[in-house]
């Protein structure tokens, strides 16, 4: 590790706005190569709140606080789980710019499991840091190992690809950590420069418009579901295992799982499974009982006969808000 890259990383933890500068390039693009809504999310949003509390652009709570100073500073774009992060998903550059730091090596497993303690300056993992101009900082942290592409002093264009989406650092699932500070000050890239107003996007925001439109905020997300023959195990989800989508008629169980970002205290989760022919035979309503960043369900039915009925199974899975949000709904099936 570079001692630039080492002072970076603390210079990182300060906040504030500071007046309209843009990256090279013009507007920065979404920094991971994925579809939105399918194949990536945002768990974790900047806290414009430093200290005690979160505050995300919308004025929700969709951040955490995290240390040091009790403040998420970056943009979390997660993908869906272990298979994903090992069939590669890219990240590319949101700007045009020049490295200045760059770290590879370290290994891309859950910080909870790790043997040996992460020091402070490996918290953000294999990943890079780049200079636009102006005091524009950007940093991509928890990169896979040796995917990292790019070392000190390149040159990188907009839209060059930087790595893989890993898990590295200090984290708990796989997701890339996407950083922006000027003049050492974190930005928040929905908020932007010279924001005119408390909440919403702001005047300036760094994405350009094609970003602003693909990446709707969403209060609560279904990001992963599936079957199972049995009560599902957390970490098999996880590691990506549950992907069959053909079913034996001597399986034990049907059982229909998810995996959700942000769930609240009072949400319901509604589950309906639906046999050949469209028969519904199995309903079932979850209730949470407290506030989760990351929450998992599961509900199903036993084999009662010899076997199941030959055809296609489908499952609903619906999210229900208390606060007047939208209703989110997951649908699945195999056969």
């Amino acid at each position: 590790m570079t001692k630039t890259f080492a002072r970076v990383l603390l210079v990182l933890g300060c906040f504030g706005l500071s007046a309209p500068v843009m990256a090279e390039g013009g507007s920065f693009i979404f920094p991971v190569d994925c579809e939105y809504g399918k194949t990536c999310w945002i768990p974790n949003y900047v806290d414009l709140k430093p200290g005690p509390g979160v505050l995300d652009y919308t004025c929700r709570d969709a951040s955490y606080d995290a240390p040091p100073g009790d403040q998420h500073k970056g943009t979390d774009i997660a993908i869906q789980d272990i298979r994903a992060l090992r069939d590669g998903v890219a990240v590319v550059a949101a700007a045009s710019g020049v490295v200045i730091g760059q770290r590879d090596g370290l290994q891309d497993i859950n910080y909870k499991e790790r043997t040996n303690p992460l020091a402070d300056t490996q918290f953000c993992g294999n990943g890079l840091t780049i200079q636009h101009g102006d005091g524009l900082i950007t940093q991509y942290c928890h990169m896979k190992k040796g995917s990292v592409f790019f070392f000190k002093d390149d040159r990188v264009k907009q839209g060059d690809f930087l790595g893989y989406v890993g898990l590295s650092g200090y984290t708990d699932f796989p997701h890339l950590h996407f950083q922006i500070t000027k003049d050492k000050q974190v930005i928040d890239p929905f908020a932007g420069f010279d924001r005119q107003k408390k909440c919403g996007l702001g005047k300036q925001p760094l994405w350009n418009t094609k970003t602003l439109e693909k990446t709707p905020y969403e209060p609560s997300v279904i990001f992963n579901a599936g079957f199972s023959f049995q009560k599902p195990d957390y970490k098999a989800i996880r590691t990506g295992l549950y992907k069959s989508k053909t079913v034996s008629t001597t399986v034990p169980a049907l059982v229909a799982w998810a995996e959700m970002f942000r769930v609240k205290t009072g949400n319901t989760i509604d589950f309906v499974l639906y046999g050949p022919g469209g028969q519904k035979i199995h309903q079932k309503t979850v209730n949470i009982k407290a506030d989760k960043v990351r929450y998992t369900a599961f509900s199903g039915l036993r084999r009662k006969g010899k076997q199941w009925p030959t055809g296609t199974y489908r499952a609903t899975i619906t999210l229900k808000h208390i606060r007047g949000e939208s209703a989110v709904t997951r649908k699945i099936h195999m056969k």
